[in-house]
C-alpha cells in the first residue's frame, strides 16, 4: 500500500521556518517527527506516524555523516550527499507522484522532521529550499522527483546509476524544464546521451542549445510512445546537431 506521509500547509510551514535558527548541529535538536497543525490527505494510503518520518530523518542523517555533516563541506561533497540521498528519499517513501507533487509533505520534511539537513545543505537559507513553492528546487522535493526520473526498474530491484552519473548542471537543465523533465523516458534518454557528450563544461553549452531544438521537437513528435532506442536516436541527432552549432563552422 502507498503512504501518505504528514502535510504541513504554507502559513504554518513559514511561521516554523522564521523561527529556526542556528547552525545544523543546534537545528538537530529543534527537530520533530509531528506538528500541531499537520495534516495528512483524508485516503490515499497508509499515513506514515512519528515512527516512519524519524525512520527517514536517521537514515538521511547518517548519508550526511558520511559527507561530513554537521560541518562545512565543500560543494562535490554536498553533491555527492544529494545523489546518495535521492536513493534514500525515493527507496523510503513509498508515494504516488499525486502525493509527491502535494508541497506541504516537502515542506514538513525540511521545516519539522530535518531542518538541520537543510540548513547543512543550503546555508545560504533560500526560503525555496525550504517552503516547497518550487518543487525542482526545494531541499527535499527535487531528490525525489530526480530519483523518480532517473530510477530504471529492473528484476534485480532498483537502479540509480544513470542519477549518480549525472553533473549538477545536467539535472539542473533536465529537471528544471518542466515540459521535458515531465516526459520521464525523454528525461532519461537526454540524460543517457548527455553522458556520452564529454565533459561537464562541453555539455553545458551543448544542452543549452538542444533544449530548445528539443522543445520544437515536441510540437510534432510524441515522445512518449517511443522505444527507448528510438528516443535515443532522436535525442543523438538533437545533440549532434547541437553540438556543431556550437562548435560553429569547421
Amino acid at each position: 500500500m502507498t503512504e501518505l506521509w504528514p502535510r504541513l500547509g504554507l502559513a504554518p510551514a513559514t511561521v516554523a521556518y522564521r523561527v529556526l535558527e542556528g547552525e545544523p548541529a543546534q537545528l538537530a535538536v529543534a527537530a520533530r517527527t509531528k506538528h500541531p497543525q499537520m495534516t495528512y490527505a483524508a485516503t490515499g494510503g497508509r499515513r506514515i506516524g512519528e515512527t516512519g518520518v524519524r525512520q527517514l530523518a536517521e537514515a538521511v542523517r547518517a548519508n550526511a555523516e558520511d559527507f561530513g555533516y554537521p560541518y562545512e563541506v565543500d560543494t562535490a561533497d554536498l553533491v555527492r550527499f544529494d545523489r546518495v540521498a535521492a536513493e534514500t528519499v525515493h527507496k523510503t517513501m513509498n508515494i504516488t507522484a499525486v502525493e509527491a507533487g502535494t508541497r506541504g509533505v516537502w515542506s514538513f520534511l525540511s521545516v519539522v522532521a530535518m531542518p538541520d539537513i537543510t540548513q547543512w545543505r543550503f546555508p545560504n537559507r533560500n526560503v525555496e529550499r525550504w517552503i516547497a513553492t518550487d518543487l525542482t528546487r526545494h531541499m527535499f522535493a527535487r531528490l525525489w522527483w530526480q530519483a523518480t526520473t532517473f530510477v530504471v526498474v529492473t528484476e534485480a530491484g532498483h537502479d540509480y546509476s544513470l542519477l549518480r552519473s549525472l553533473s549538477e548542471s545536467d539535472l539542473n537543465q533536465i529537471t528544471e524544464r518542466r515540459s521535458i523533465a515531465g516526459v520521464t523516458p525523454l528525461a532519461r534518454s537526454i540524460a543517457r546521451v548527455a553522458l556520452d557528450l564529454g565533459s561537464t563544461d562541453s555539455r553545458r553549452a551543448v544542452f543549452r542549445e538542444a533544449v530548445p531544438r528539443l522543445r520544437r521537437l515536441m510540437a510534432f513528435v510524441d515522445f512518449a510512445t517511443l522505444s527507448d532506442d528510438q528516443l535515443d536516436d532522436r535525442v543523438r541527432s538533437v545533440f549532434g546537431a547541437a553540438a556543431s552549432a556550437v562548435r560553429g563552422p569547421a
